[in-house]
């Protein structure tokens, strides 16, 4: 049975939903929505995943990211990924949220690895 999904009201909520992340359903995902939603989506989405990436960050943070990406794969959350217009709000706020937290963990190279995934995913 699944959990009853409630909005995620502190970062450390997030990590409830860890369970639903799986890197390829993640990419699925993120090449599923990336023309749809475009780079102002995408790019929270993307800095998200390769600060998880950084062997630099804390056991902790990458236990945040994970459900704060799992949320994202989830198509059954708070407002239903389906709405078209709303679908992703609640899954971008929480994206936000985490990255507004990790901001000392975006360096130059996420960036960078980030700006060139939305490149090829959107416009090659």
């Amino acid at each position: 049975m699944m959990e009853k999904n409630l909005p995620v009201r502190r970062i450390e909520d997030t990590t409830s939903y860890g369970a639903y992340y799986d890197e390829n359903r993640f990419w699925k995902k993120v090449k599923q929505v990336a023309r749809k939603l475009g780079e102002t989506v995408l790019r929270p989405v993307l800095l998200l995943y390769y600060i998880l990436r950084d062997g630099r960050v804390s056991i902790r943070e990458k236990a945040y990211i994970i459900g704060a990406l799992g949320y994202f794969i989830l198509p059954a959350d708070v407002i239903p990924d389906l709405i078209f217009g709303i679908g992703y709000t609640d899954d971008i706020a929480v994206v936000l949220l985490l990255l507004n937290h990790l901001k000392k963990n975006i360096t130059p190279e996420i960036k960078a690895r980030a700006e060139m995934k939305i490149r090829e995913l959107i416009y090659e």
